[in-house]
Formats: structure tokens, sequence, C-alpha cells
């Protein structure tokens, strides 16, 4: 115990760490504050969210859909005000007069609410008629999972509770902010030991090999957990003030993203497993990035090709998203560390992998891949590590 905190201590003394960290962070949350004051965040879907239910009656209701049905999904909250609940309306004159960076606010939330029941209303005509079309197509493996997921997705929901934001936390901003500082605190555990000729020093007796090189895991595992547990409770704390809680929990089909993808989830569940997924893929990165320091003898190249590792599986996701399909030719981007870190494309869009007759859930695909990286990277860093003290 004492030698692994002897090694944590190593890795959190490095000030420009922390400095570039606390650069990081205060360029995140001025992009975050930047936008607090926007009309869209203060009232399009805050002021609404008191009529929520009522919306959602609307949006279900017979003679309502029939009406927006026949004006093709473009219909104005006056057409449909005699025919909604009026404390829809009730709730809107209170903002009366009230203008708002040169916008009406009574007028923008009119078209705000009528967006939402008319959406609403569009969304399930187009996966009811998604399921009519899977129903009438051949029975392949992938027609099959798309119906069962469809035919069971909860009732969809106005896209009102701020969900979609919250979960955009770990779209792509924050894996990248994660994994830079934890490689920047990592990639020197190694080669700051080969420059100094300290580790021919540290490996003489086999019990302190092994000693030494639990130690620097176990330190360094804490380092990126922790890097984790700051910038989320920052995302959190910073997305509160912004955004508030989300008011209530949601399915993932009521976001605007999602409503397409085969996902049966709800978003608090998919939330909590985004943050599960940001850990794991943290403590996957820094034993990557151990096994690349282990090999390499300068700083500098060590934190390039960690970063070339992760930069490489993160553009590659990202360029990828919209699709519910892993192919062949997706799959490195979908079982890579990036999209453990972010689950916003492989977990969010519920992708599978079809193989033979079997539609495999690609989030399997991506734990078991990133425990293999794992496993094999620890056992090339006691490789390299104990190699590395014959040529010092």
């Amino acid at each position: 115990m004492n030698l692994t905190i002897a090694e944590f201590k190593k890795i959190v003394s490095k000030k420009y760490v922390w400095v570039l960290t606390l650069l990081l962070v205060l360029f995140y949350a001025y992009l975050i504050l930047n936008i607090g004051d926007n009309f869209s965040v203060v009232y399009s879907k805050r002021a609404l969210q008191p009529v929520f239910q009522e919306i959602m009656d609307a949006a279900y209701d017979p003679q309502v859909q029939e009406y927006v049905i026949k004006n093709e999904f473009n219909v104005t909250f006056d057409e449909l005000k005699p025919v909604i609940s009026p404390k829809i309306a009730q709730t809107i004159e209170q903002y009366q007069g009230k203008i708002y960076k040169g916008y009406d606010v009574p007028k923008e939330l009119k078209d705000e609410a009528a967006l939402r029941i008319e959406s609403l209303v569009e969304r399930n005509v187009t996966i009811n008629g998604m399921i009519k079309e899977l129903e009438s197509k051949p029975d392949t493996p992938l027609n099959r999972y798309l119906l069962q997921q469809y035919t069971h997705m909860p009732k969809m929901e106005p896209n009102l509770t701020r969900w979609d934001d919250w979960i955009d936390i770990n779209h792509s901003m924050l894996p990248l902010l994660i994994a830079f500082v934890v490689i920047l605190g990592v990639a020197s555990v190694y080669t700051g030991e080969y420059t100094s000729k300290m580790h021919g020093i540290l490996l003489t007796t086999k019990n302190g090999r092994s000693k030494l090189f639990w130690s620097k895991l176990l330190a360094s595992c804490l380092f990126a957990a922790i890097v984790v547990i700051i910038f989320q409770s920052l995302a959190a704390l910073l997305y509160m003030h912004v955004y508030g809680l989300p008011f209530k929990n949601t399915p993932m089909n009521s976001l605007t993203s999602f409503y397409k993808m085969p996902n049966t989830m709800w978003a608090l569940e998919f939330y909590l497993r985004q943050l599960a997924g940001s850990l794991l893929g943290a403590i996957v990165l820094t034993a990557v990035t151990l096994c690349i320091s282990s090999l390499c003898r300068s700083n500098l190249v060590s934190f390039f090709i960690s970063g070339i590792y992760f930069g490489l599986g993160a553009l590659y996701s990202l360029s990828l998203e919209g699709q519910y399909i892993t192919s062949k030719v997706t799959i490195f981007a979908d079982v890579s560390t990036f999209s453990l870190m972010s689950l916003t494309d492989v977990l969010g869009n519920a992708k599978v992998f079809i193989i033979g007759s079997h539609a495999i859930p690609t989030i399997r695909l991506t734990l078991i891949t990133q425990a293999v990286i794992f496993a094999a990277a620890l056992l090339l860093t006691y490789v390299f590590y104990n190699r590395k003290e014959i040529t010092a």
C-alpha cells in the first residue's frame, strides 16, 4: 500500500498535469456556460415542462392526430388550440408581453408547443410505418431484431425533459478531455524511470518486480478514476446550472437523436451506463498507456502514441454516427476505447453485429474487446518493463 501511495504521488506531483487540467476545465466550463442564456435554454423547453402531460395527451388524441396528419405535420398553435387542453394556452399566456433578446416569448412558446405535438404525432406514425414494413419483409436476423425492438419500445413522450442535453455530455468532448488528462498523467509512469536510470535499481528482486508492477497499475488506475470523477462531476454541475435536472425520466426513443433507433432503454439508465463506460474506458486507456510507456524511453513519444491509439478510434467512431448496424468495416470503431467511454453511438443506437442467424448487440463485442485489450496490455507491460532492465 505504501508503494502504491508513493507511485500515486509521483503522478499527481507533476505540475504540468494539473496546469493543463485546470485550463481544460476552464475551457469546458466556458463553452457550457456560454450557452446558458440562449433562448432555447432559458425558455423553449423549460417554460412548457408544467404542461408536459397535456402536450403528450394532445399528441395521442385521435382528433388531434387526424388533423395533424391531414395537414402533413405542419400545424400552428392557434389551429390546435380548440382541441387541446386550455392549460397549455394559460401557461403560455403567463409570458404575455415578454421579450427576450429580440424573441417574442409567447409566440415562440406557441410555436414550440405546436412543434412538440406535431413531431410526436409524426414520430409515432413513422415508427408504426417502420413496423408494418418490417412485418412484410423477409425473416432475416436484422429484421427480426428490429421488429422485436420497435414493437417493445416504451410509449414515446414529448422531448421536453432535457435528457437529450444530459446524454450529450458524453457524446464526444468529455471523453476526449478525460482521455487527454489520463494519457498526460500516465504516459511518463515508466518512461520517467528509464530517463532517470532508476528502473534497474527498483527491480532488484523478483518480489520487487511484482509489487512495483501492481503498485504502478493501481496508482495509475486510481488517478484515472479521479480524473473521470472530476470531469463527470464538473459536467453534471455545469449542466445542472445551465439546463437544470431533468424533471422526469423518459424513454430513449423520445429524444430527437434516437427516436428511429431500436433502443428500448430509458434515459436515466443510459446515462448511468455512460458513467460506468467512462470509468471502464479510462481504466482500459490507462493500461494501454502504461504498456506504451513501458516500451518507450521518451515521455513525449509515449504521450503521442497513446494519443494516436485513442484518437484514431474516436475519429473513426464519430464519422459513423446515426447507424444501428455494425459491419466488418465499422467494427473497429465500434469496439474502440472511445466507444466504450462514450456509448452514445454503440449503446444509444442499440447497434448489432449480424453473425449467421444471430444479431449480437455490439456493446457485448465492445466490452469483450476492451477486456482483452486490458489483459493484453497488462501482460505486455510486465514483459516490456522487465526486459528493459537488461538493457539499462
